[in-house]
């Protein structure tokens, strides 16, 4: 059976999933006085469906009491997602779906989780006490569902199980989508918390960013560029001979990269779903699946997520598939593409040139989304999606600049940052450094003399990478000849020689 998914618009104009009234207008998606959910006070009473002639039941009345006796927590202002994060939506048209979405979705989450509480219905579907209590009532007028048991007789904690109907019910709304996640936002929801988080976002200082470039060993120059580059917040290429660096210093970029965004779980466009969160790519600040705590209207959506901004790092695995939504035929839904996963956050290309679509193809796509601001997605229905594009893009290529793309689209990155080869005085203490790091004895004069040895050579001169390998074919060496390892004139010219010889071979081939 087709099943249509309209938005809550075209259901109702506003009120709750049991009716609809004449309210109009949609309220604001920013709250500007959120509070931690985890402090909050537990659950507060759902309808019992068992009642009376006269309407109501023992269970009801005691509940109604016990709520009437709690005083609920005063809203802080306080928290770095106060200004940005979404307040709670308690009615239909603030969710932005249609009641049929929202029931369905719910009788899957049922259906996979078996008798869940109405506790553990809100933390998987991100929705407050209201929304939830609304979607049972309807279930239960359906007769899409049974209720078990309370838990607590004062905080009506109740347990639902799907009723043969609700099993049948559940089913069909498998086969259209399996996606049985916390409820979507809609495309415009996403872009106004987005926006709104792209105006009062924060780069890290300049000194978080010279802490992380001291774990190299760079020339001043150098480490002055990199450094500046990366506090602009902009497009960068970084380009030079490979094994220099590039690679390391993007990744412990990534990996020390300041701050926090808001990520949704999913979102809803065109009766289709997107997920976006990825556990593999973002970290979560702010557990909501974890304990037992229940979020009252009066605090945070937690159809979003706080993360640690995201920092995702490609290599030559990249294909065209990656630019745009991946749709999984068996699932039903489509997966968020690398760049809609880092929003927020930074985007590594690196070994630009060496991926599956063409670098001038890859970066047009990406540079021009960057300039405008925004980002065109298409489903395999053909609708386009217009979503904002907040990434901070940067490149790390050992190819000419010159044979990835020509001169218009190179004028589109601003920051161009060379990561030449150490001279003599940078790799020495790369060496020095590696040699404390690994136990390898360097008697006195050693390092000197490799360095005279490596430098004194006619032809290209050694890069960064070079003292690291070395000192990996000594130790291994030593460890073969079941000696400690040292870094002398012996111990570097059999290495020398085992190395060189690789790579010529190499270069030949």
């Amino acid at each position: 059976m087709e099943r249509r998914y309209e938005s809550a618009e075209e259901v109702t104009e506003g009120g709750s999933i049991g009716q609809a009234d004449e309210t109009q207008g949609r309220a604001a998606v920013f709250h500007s006085e959120g509070e931690d959910s985890r402090d909050g006070q537990g659950l507060v009473p759902d309808s019992d469906p068992a009642q009376n002639e006269a309407g109501n039941s023992v269970a009801q009345t005691l509940s109604d009491v016990a709520t009437t006796l709690k005083a609920d927590p005063p809203v802080s202002a306080e928290g770095p997602e106060s200004s940005v994060f979404p307040k709670q939506p308690s009615t239909l048209a603030e969710v932005g779906l249609s009641k049929a979405f929202l029931t369905d979705l719910t009788l899957k989450i049922m259906h996979y989780s078996g008798t869940p509480s109405s506790g553990q219905l809100m933390r998987r579907l991100g929705l407050g006490q209201t929304m939830v209590k609304q979607i049972l009532t309807v279930l239960q007028e359906e007769r899409l569902c049974e209720v078990l048991s309370q838990s607590d007789l004062f905080t009506g904690n109740y347990r639902y199980r799907l009723s043969e109907r609700g099993t049948a019910r559940a089913s069909e709304a498998l086969e259209r989508t399996r996606y049985a996640g916390p409820v979507p936002v809609t495309a415009e929801q996403y872009a106004e918390v987005i926006r709104a988080q792209q105006a009062q976002r924060q780069m890290p200082s300049p000194a978080r960013i010279k802490a992380i470039l001291d774990e190299f060993v760079l020339a001043p120059e150098v480490a002055d560029a990199v450094a500046r580059a990366l506090y602009s917040g902009k497009t960068t290429m970084f380009y030079g001979p490979s094994g220099n660096g590039k690679t390391s210093i993007l990744e412990l970029f990534a990996n020390n990269f300041d701050g926090v965004a808001l990520m949704p779980y999913a979102l809803y466009v065109y009766g289709q779903v997107i997920r976006v969160f990825d556990p593999s790519v973002h970290e979560a600040i702010d557990n909501v699946d974890g304990g037992d705590a229940v979020k009252d209207d009066a605090k945070l959506d937690r159809r979003w997520v706080m993360v640690r901004r995201p920092a995702v790092v490609l290599g030559s695995e990249l294909g065209p598939e990656s630019l745009n939504l991946a749709y999984d035929p068996q699932a039903r839904f489509y997966q968020a593409p690398p760049h809609v996963k880092a929003q927020g956050g930074v985007l590594i290309v690196d070994d630009l040139g060496r991926q599956k679509t063409d670098a001038q193809d890859l970066m047009t796509r990406w540079l021009i989304s960057v300039e405008r601001g925004w980002d065109s997605l298409s489903l395999i229905t053909g609708e386009k999606l217009k979503i904002p594009f907040d990434v901070q893009l940067l490149f790390a290529t050992n190819q000419p600049m010159e044979q990835l793309a020509d001169e218009a689209l190179l004028r589109r990155i601003l920051y161009k940052v060379e990561i030449p080869g150490p001279g003599p005085v940078e790799f020495a203490e790369i060496l020095r450094q590696l040699c404390h790091q690994r136990g390898v004895q360097t008697p006195d004069g050693a390092i000197e003399r490799v360095v005279e040895r490596l430098y004194g050579q006619a032809g290209d001169k050694p890069k960064a990478a070079y003292a690291r390998d070395f000192l990996e074919v000594i130790i291994e060496g030593a460890s073969f000849d079941g000696s400690e390892p040292v870094l002398d004139d012996e111990s570097f010219e059999r290495a020398f020689r085992l190395m060189m010889s690789q790579r010529s071979a190499g270069e030949e081939a």
